[in-house]
């Protein structure tokens, strides 16, 4: 299955541009939080500046989200993945000036997150556009397993890199991958949009028209509705564990994430990759919202497996037990990522997919903005093993519910 959509050229630059641009994107979190953490590690706000971070990325989106999803429906996708592709690398050449200033990191940050939004609902759009639909799952699982590849590249990477080059180093590299997504894209055909037309005033007068439309598509549509849910909600545990994570590795092993990230972050990552090739190919007949509920499971109980884990510290097989909650944490998101979003791409129409995409989009970063400032005051005032024990309890309540709901509108068998 994966060669019929490998031996597709386009699809192929596609995937290869993901993969740079995620990548990039990777490398420049991790080192970010690594720095900001090390900024702020002598104050009582540690936690708080990394979830000031992670908003930084995410408040663009909630602003501008649907916006550029609207403009997507009307631009060729192709000249929107150069585009934002350029500017992002120009932008992040900027962090040799300015990494110690964290006011002026987090601007850079708002302003990079800006043209991701262009970027994500033109990538998700333009898919659909590559591949036929009975391909749809296989280029999604390949498309998550080059985000969750280059998740584990990036997270894996920054560390020894910092460490024997600086971070300037970092800021480099990514810069260079970003530009290599650009020509990548360039390689593509016209992504037209099959709207035309483009008038940015009358899109700017009609969005909030296109919003609430869109959004009550989204509530009164289930096949619809449900898999932005469980994206949104795998969308915000990434951003939660993202906050955590540094003071999440002092707590449990007693160094910092760069030096342990292959104990906490590696396995996340390999249960990602893991999962979206299970999806992908061994279980690509079975039903979404199966494997959708299937993961949630699985996160309930590696959420709290790991907010506990300390009290086990003194087994021998201590690493091991947290290596194996953090890989299931991994291997439940891809499960659901992958199913949701091929749910999400089937049930949408060609014209309609930047708006809902970018609705996602916003859904998602509005979603998670107060968890990640809760997560962030959490643990810096309690631990960030209760951040976790937290989380699990909200999710495995969610799937209860989710569970009943689905039931109640058969579609038990989607």
């Amino acid at each position: 299955m994966y060669k019929s959509v490998l031996t597709n050229r386009n699809f192929l630059k596609n995937w290869l541009a993901q993969l740079f641009s995620q990548l990039a994107a990777n490398l420049l979190n991790f080192a970010l939080i690594i720095r900001v953490f090390e900024l702020s590690a002598n104050t009582e706000y540690a936690n708080i500046a990394v979830s000031l971070l992670i908003l930084s990325f995410a408040i663009p989106a909630v602003v501008f989200a649907v916006l550029a999803g609207a403009y997507v429906d009307y631009l060729d996708r192709k000249k929107v993945l150069v585009i934002t592709n350029v500017a992002r690398a120009i932008l992040v050449l900027g962090f040799l000036l300015f990494e110690s200033n964290l006011i002026l990191v987090y601007l850079l940050v708002f302003a990079i997150s800006i043209f991701s939004q262009f970027f994500t609902p033109a990538e998700a759009a333009a898919l659909p556009k590559l591949v036929n639909k009975k391909q749809l799952v296989v280029a999604n699982s390949l498309f998550l397993f080059t985000l969750y590849s280059s998740f584990i590249l990036g997270y894996s990477l920054a560390g020894p890199i910092i460490s024997t080059w600086g971070t300037n180093s970092v800021y480099w590299v990514t810069a260079v991958a970003f530009a290599i997504s650009a020509l990548l894209s360039l390689g593509l055909p016209k992504l037209q949009a099959s709207q035309k037309g483009l008038n940015i005033r009358n899109i700017n007068r009609d969005v909030f028209v296109m919003i609430r439309q869109t959004t009550t598509k989204i509530i009164k549509t289930p096949a619809l509705l449900i898999p932005i849910v469980n994206l949104t909600i795998g969308q915000m545990i990434i951003c939660i564990i993202a906050v955590v994570a540094p003071g999440l590795a002092i707590l449990l092993f007693g160094q910092s994430l760069a030096s342990v990230s292959y104990k906490l972050i590696l396995p996340v990552a390999l249960g990602l990759i893991i999962g979206s090739v299970l999806v992908g190919q061994l279980l690509r007949n079975v039903r979404k919202v199966q494997l959708i509920n299937f993961g949630i499971l699985i996160a309930t109980v590696s959420l709290l497996g790991i907010g506990i884990a300390k009290n086990f510290s003194s087994l021998a097989t201590y690493t091991y037990i947290v290596v194996i909650l953090a890989f299931g944490l991994g291997l439940a998101n891809a499960m659901v990522g992958v199913s949701a979003q091929t749910l999400l791409q089937v049930h949408s129409s060609d014209d309609e997919r930047g708006k809902i995409f970018g609705t996602l989009n916003m859904m998602m970063n509005l979603a998670a903005t107060l968890p990640v400032l809760l997560a962030g005051i959490t643990a810096d005032l309690i631990s960030p093993a209760s951040v976790m024990i937290i989380a699990g309890g909200l999710v495995g309540a969610y799937g209860i519910y989710q569970f009943i709901m689905l039931k109640k509108h058969k579609l038990l068998g989607s």
